[in-house]
């Protein structure tokens, strides 16, 4: 999470993250536009918390909140203005059809959205596939933010097909291309790999490796004719 959060005790830090987003509503949101009742995005706030690191759904956002779709599509983008919230775009090997592919949503930061959740460190057992979405979107922000020190940024994208077969997240650097899947579990199989293997076979030549990040001690080879690795998330802060 946020810094000023992180430094504080858990009490403490649930309630900065509290004022925070209240302060964000009532103030920030006013300075950019019209919202006749700042009480409809904290609503959809801790909406869009359940569903972070999955397909955004406009028609359930609507029905639930009682709001047309344009006042969701609009709110939407406030939330992305604010950077409360990331809308990652689907890759496609055809450029064409990215645009009407649907995006995964994303909390920027996922402290927020374990407040908005009410979730707490030792509701980790209990609850871990809320958590699991809650990594998915740490990672996808930790690497977006190492992105921005390269000189030439690369994309950000995520996959999935009419099977189902997904990978969390896809990066694309002009012609090249990479696959990152995150795993909230100790262990990994050669399972874990069939979404970047799908990849890889689509991507061709331009693909470049494969990382399953996962909650483990040791790096270890998933696929090495396609350069795919079980990777620790702890390396994500390592030289």
């Amino acid at each position: 999470g946020y810094p000023e959060s992180i430094k504080r005790d858990p009490e403490r830090a649930d309630r900065w993250r509290r004022n925070y987003l209240q302060s964000i509503v009532e103030r920030d949101i006013r300075d950019i536009a019209e919202v006749k009742d700042a009480s409809d995005l904290t609503r959809l706030l801790a909406f869009l918390e359940s569903r972070t690191a999955q397909l955004l759904n406009q028609s359930a956002l609507s029905q639930g909140l009682g709001h047309s779709r344009a006042t969701i599509d609009r709110y939407l983008t406030l939330l992305e203005r604010l950077f409360l919230i990331r809308l990652l775009p689907a890759w496609h090997s055809n450029r064409s059809k990215r645009l009407v592919k649907t995006p995964k949503l994303h909390f920027v930061d996922s402290g927020l959205a374990a407040t908005l959740g009410e979730l707490e460190p030792g509701s980790w057992n209990k609850e871990r596939s809320r958590f699991g979405h809650l990594l998915e979107s740490f990672v996808l922000q930790q690497l977006i933010a190492m992105a921005d020190c390269m000189p030439r940024s690369p994309r950000f994208y995520h996959y999935r097909d009419r099977d189902k077969t997904e990978v969390d997240i896809v990066i694309e650097s002009g012609q090249k291309i990479w696959g990152v899947e995150i795993k909230a579990a100790a262990s990994v199989n050669r399972d874990d790999a069939r979404g970047l293997l799908k990849l890889a076979g689509l991507a061709g030549q331009n693909f470049q490796a494969g990382i399953v990040f996962y909650d483990g001690e040791a790096t270890l080879p998933l696929n090495k004719e396609a350069g795919i690795l079980a990777v620790p998330i702890a390396k994500l802060w390592e030289r």
